[in-house]
């Protein structure tokens, strides 16, 4: 549901790589409490954009406003710190961490001891890190993925391997979070778990925005979409009303509607 609060405000946003536009003079509102998707079709600049709201990429002008508090020019740390987080579309980088340990780094914000302050308070930073792996693990368990605690991610499936990723950025408590492609590469069945860890993290309250190649998926999980393609906005509204429109159509498809390919 909607509170009436914005809890992401995307105005004018243009982003250029060496004279390319990416992102093109894009707008949109994300309510507090709400699933937001963001749909096109390859390289239609849906990553760039997550990329922009962040911290990855700086956007060359426009603004973005994160509960009313502009972060166009904040690095991505100070970003989390303001309470969003993200997926990504692999965990290739960390597939020898244990799925606990992995769900861990989602806290890493959150850390309190440096690494000077570890080797002098050795006890205070030993209670800490077992606090950190209690909150880790209460996470797994929340989301059915506690059996999978010592495992390698490498030797899990990959709709699994996408699960951990989104526990671990749920383990920063996030007010937000951008879901990067979650059921790409999923078979059905993973899919179908997939949505059911976006539906059980949606039902605490969190404001999520995801991208994702399957249109049946984002119509499923999204109260509004916004349609781009080749980086420009088509529109913004309900996923029925959108995939409704005649340009959105055709952006999907390649030709225009009523004409064959």
């Amino acid at each position: 549901m909607n509170s009436g609060e914005e809890a992401l405000v995307v105005e004018d946003a243009v982003l250029r790589f060496r004279g390319i536009v990416a992102v093109d003079s894009v707008s949109f509102e994300v309510g507090a409490g709400t699933t937001f998707g963001v749909i096109g079709p390859n390289g239609a600049g849906k990553t760039a954009l997550l990329n922009c709201i962040s911290g990855i990429y700086r956007l060359d002008q426009g603004s973005i406003l994160l509960y009313g508090q502009q972060i166009q020019h904040h690095q991505p740390h100070r970003i989390t710190a303001l309470g969003l987080s993200r997926t990504f579309q692999s965990t290739e980088h960390f597939r020898e961490f244990t799925v606990r340990d992995y769900v861990m780094l989602g806290r890493a914000q959150q850390a309190r001891c440096s690494v000077l302050g570890s080797l002098l308070l050795w006890p205070i930073a030993e209670r800490a890190e077992r606090a950190e792996r209690q909150r880790a693990m209460a996470v797994l368990d929340r989301l059915g993925l506690v059996e999978f605690a010592t495992e390698r991610l490498s030797d899990l499936p990959y709709g699994v391997q996408k699960r951990v990723d989104i526990a671990r950025a749920v383990a920063a408590e996030p007010k937000i979070m951008l879901m990067d492609e979650p059921t790409s590469g999923t078979t059905t069945s993973e899919r179908d778990a997939v949505s059911h860890t976006i539906r059980t993290v949606a039902a605490t309250g969190v404001t999520i925005v995801v991208i994702d190649h399957d249109v049946d998926f984002v119509t499923r999980h999204c109260d509004r979409v916004l349609v781009v393609n080749y980086g420009r906005a088509i529109g913004v509204g309900t996923p029925k009303e959108m995939l409704g429109r005649p340009e959105v159509v055709e952006a999907f498809l390649g030709t225009p509607v009523g004409h064959s390919a």
